[in-house]
Order: structure tokens, then C-alpha cells, then sequence
């Protein structure tokens, strides 16, 4: 492994990428080179701070993939080639795959992170290059060219503005579908600004925060489309109130065993990105574990 050569100097460290004449003086002048380099130190830090993966991975290979890969590639292939290398339930290794599985594994880090700064519309706050040289400093641990709690301070800020940024636009597109709710007969506000709308009452209980609970529900858009529904998958839907997104869990206490509700909840208690109508035929509520066993899912070791 090629050796990352670190002196003390404030704001920047010699690089040392194979020979001398390869040597990489990497500076930290701007807000923006310290924002790049501590969000890719922050994605290499999983990987790093697990005990197990200097065994399993090949960290240059992990840094190469993770480098050439900050781009609008996806790296869906590159989800067979880890199972290969950690076993279609992630629970077993084989060193075959080593190499190859180390370079997936980094691209698969940097789509996700290319996606989410997109999505987000901050691609032009970061240098991909310094992005690429925090992550692979902090793979070997070597990322002190900025100090950790300076890269704490640097991406909590980075994360308020955006978390503002994003709430706002949310809140505003939410607006229009959420005050037509309001309008509707039979209908209440309670925290978050979550509409619920009582079809049939029901009159078998409530739910605690803890509670399991059986239901069959249709989810619609703004617009009214149905992106999911129980009905359409034969089955009820059986699950904690735990589990489930935050609009769920500070609704449910509200509904009654037997009932008929539609929930209307905004972006900031549903998945993020706009709000989401939910018609609710609620079936029956439990102690936790009587109705829904804990979900069993195998997951990626990093």
C-alpha cells in the first residue's frame, strides 16, 4: 500500500501517489476545498473505522473506484460483484473477488454521494478531485490536513443551510395539497401539520408510539396518482410503528382500531420529497412483536 506522508503544516501535506516526481501538494485555501475534503473523508469513514475491513478490501482499489466514479455513472452492476465478494447475504467473503470488489464497493460510495449533492442541487459547492483526496486520506487514517473537529464544524454547516434550503422548497410545493386537505369535511391538523381525515371511525382502541399494527393502505401523490398500495399486493401490511416513516408514527396514536382515515402528511414526516396522501383501513393494533416479528434483513458490511 503506498504510504500517504503527512507533515505539519497548517492547511496542507505532501501526498505521495508512487514517485517523487508523482508528489501532489494538496492546499486547503477556500471554504469550498474544506468542504470537499471533509465530506470525502466523511464517506470513507465507515470502511475505515470498521475493524474488518483492512482484511477484506483492498483500500487503493476502494479509493481508485471511489475517485473515478464522482460523476453521473450509476454502479448498479457493482451490487453482483459485492455479493460475490461478501455472499448473496452478506455474511460469508471470498477473497476471489477482493480486488474487484474493493473498486465497486468505492464507486458504489461515490454514485451515492454524486446522487445526493445533485439532488440537492450543491455540485458546484464541492471540487470532486479534494472530494476524492479526503476520502482516500481518511481510508488510511491519514486525514489530518483538516483538523477533525474543523470537518465536523465544516459539514454540520454545510448540512444546516442545505437542511433549510430543502425544507423550504419542500414546504412551499407542499402548501397548495396540504391546504386543500385542511377544506375537506371531517378533518383535523395535528403536530407537524399532518392532516388526518376520518372516513369511517373506528372504535376498537388506539395505538401506542410502540405498538405493532395491521393495515391495508393506498398511497397517493399530490396529484392522485397510486404509487403503492396492499390491495394491489394481496396482503395487509404487518409492521411496528417504529419502522415506518415519521408521519405514520405521530399519526397513529390519533386513528381507531376498525376505522377509516386518509392522512395527509408533508415532505418533512414522509420520505422528503413531497407530500404523500395515505388511505388507511386500519385493521388492528398489538403489544410489539405480537403482530409483527422484527424484519430479519441481511445487510452490506460497509
Amino acid at each position: 500500500m503506498k504510504k500517504i506522508l503527512i507533515w505539519a503544516l497548517p492547511l496542507s501535506l505532501v501526498f505521495a501517489c508512487g514517485d517523487k516526481d508523482a508528489e501532489e501538494i494538496v492546499e486547503l485555501k477556500t471554504d469550498k476545498d474544506k468542504l470537499s475534503y471533509a465530506l470525502g473523508a466523511a464517506n470513507a469513514q465507515r470502511i475505515a473505522n470498521d475493524p474488518n475491513a483492512a482484511k477484506q478490501l483492498d483500500f487503493e482499489m476502494v479509493a481508485k473506484g471511489f475517485a473515478n466514479n464522482l460523476n453521473a455513472n450509476d454502479a448498479k452492476a457493482c451490487e453482483q460483484t459485492l455479493q460475490k465478494l461478501f455472499g448473496a447475504d452478506y455474511a460469508s467473503y471470498d477473497s476471489t473477488y477482493r480486488a474487484a470488489g474493493s473498486e465497486c464497493l468505492g464507486k458504489l460510495t461515490a454514485s451515492t454521494f454524486y446522487t445526493q449533492m445533485k439532488a440537492v442541487e450543491q455540485l458546484n459547492r464541492v471540487d470532486m478531485k479534494i472530494v476524492a483526496t479526503g476520502f482516500k486520506h481518511a481510508l488510511n487514517k491519514g486525514d489530518t490536513i483538516l483538523a477533525k473537529d474543523a470537518q465536523e464544524k465544516v459539514i454540520k454547516t454545510f448540512f444546516d443551510e442545505v437542511t433549510a434550503k430543502e425544507k423550504a422548497k419542500m414546504a412551499k410545493k407542499d402548501a397548495p395539497f396540504l391546504e386543500a386537505a385542511k377544506k375537506k369535511p371531517n378533518t383535523r391538523v395535528i403536530d407537524g401539520g399532518i392532516v388526518i381525515e376520518t372516513i369511517k371511525d373506528g372504535t376498537g382502541g388506539s395505538p401506542t408510539l410502540t405498538d405493532d399494527f395491521d393495515v391495508n393502505y393506498i398511497l397517493t401523490n399530490s396529484k392522485g396518482d397510486t404509487l403503492e398500495s396492499s390491495y394491489d399486493a394481496g396482503k395487509s401490511l404487518k409492521m411496528n410503528l417504529q419502522g415506518v416513516i415519521p408521519g405514520w408514527t405521530m399519526s397513529f396514536p390519533n386513528l381507531k382500531k376498525g376505522g377509516k382515515y386518509r392522512l395527509y402528511i408533508p415532505s418533512d414526516f414522509a420520505y422528503g420529497d413531497g407530500a404523500l396522501c395515505f388511505f388507511i383501513e386500519f385493521i388492528n393494533f398489538g403489544k410489539a412483536g405480537s403482530i409483527a416479528p422484527p424484519p430479519q434483513q441481511p445487510q452490506m458490511p460497509y
